[in-house]
Formats: C-alpha cells, structure tokens, sequence
C-alpha cells in the first residue's frame, strides 16, 4: 500500500513539474532563452550505465566518478551565468544536505564559464559538494550520452547506486521533484541490500 502510495505521489509530481513550462538558459545568439522543462523518472528495467568520467575540481582537487560507485549521486549542469540556476542552486543545497545521512552526493558539472565566476556563485549560495570545471566538463556532459542535451543549462541527473541513470530534469528542479526522485532512488539501493 505504501508503495502504491508513493508511486502515485512520484507519477503525480512528474506529470505536474513535466507539464510546467520551466525556462533553461540555451547557447548562442538569438537563441530563445527558454525551453519546456523535462522531468523523467526511469524505470529501473529501462536504465542505462553512465559512462566512467573524470575531471578537474574548482577546489583544485581531481574527480573521478568510480570514487561514488555503490552510491546515489546528483549531477547538477550549471553556469554561474544563468539565471534560472540561480534560482534552483538554494534547492540543490538543501536536498543535498537532507540527503546525505542517505549516502547521497551530489557533484556540479560547471559548463561555459570562468571558473572564478563559479567559485564566487559556490560561495554566494553556500555550495558546500565539489564542481567540476569548465575546462574538464565535456567528459563528464558526454558521459550520459543523449539523455543530456549540450545546451541544456541547467540539468539535473540523478545516477542509481548500480551507476545507470534514474532521472533526469531538463530545465531548473523545485524543492519537491527533487527530494522526491532522490529519496526514492536512494531508497531503492536500501530495499535491494
């Protein structure tokens, strides 16, 4: 019954936020500023790996994405030069620090920008979880294949504790959508151990 309950809730939440109209920053000139939002939850039959990727970090330090095998973790594409990340960067911060007594990490995957300009946005909204930097990011965007769009800023993508991909969120991500999606997914890795 339980579970009934929240798969209801979940369907519910993706069919209202996917139904929404949500604004993503998109690349070049002339190009419209705003997109139709994307919210999908993937069922665990229909995942696909997401390949290994590293990076350089904005602390200086190097990532390398089978340092979070057996983990949930939340990939966030932004750029301090787009607004509607603004908007969602407090979500992310605070689902991220709910989450981690769940095992959850959350990675930024920074994408055309400097990376003081992004160090300056961490500090300005208290991002506290590691970014990985303009330079180093193609990797880490071309390793979920086409489930992310190149221009699609901001993203989200919520990787199972098996590394496949549960979710992702094409536009910026509210409070609810987001601490639903990963509770659930970080949840499922509990029930299957």
């Amino acid at each position: 019954m339980k579970s009934r309950r929240r798969g209801r809730a979940r369907a519910a939440a993706v069919l209202v936020v996917a139904t929404l109209g949500l604004s993503a920053c998109t690349t070049g000139p002339g190009t419209p500023t705003a997109t139709d939002g994307v919210v999908e939850v993937i069922s665990a039959e229909n995942r696909r790996q997401v390949e290994p990727f590293t990076g350089q970090l904005l602390d200086g330090g190097r990532f390398d994405s089978t340092a979070l095998a057996g983990k949930v973790v939340v990939y966030n594409v932004w750029g301090s030069w787009c607004a509607p990340c603004r908007t969602e960067a407090p979500v992310l911060k605070r689902v991220s620090e709910e989450s981690e007594e769940l095992g959850v990490r959350f990675v930024g995957i920074n994408v055309r920008d400097n990376d003081a300009a992004a160090r300056a946005f961490e500090d300005s909204y208290a991002i506290e979880y590691p970014s990985i930097t303009t330079d180093t990011s193609s990797d880490a965007v071309l390793a979920f294949g086409p489930a992310l769009p190149p221009s699609a800023v901001p993203s989200t993508l919520v990787v199972d504790a098996d590394g496949r991909l549960a979710a992702r969120i094409v536009g910026p991500t509210d409070y609810s959508t987001l601490s639903t999606i990963v509770t659930e997914t970080a949840a499922e890795s509990d029930a299957s151990q």
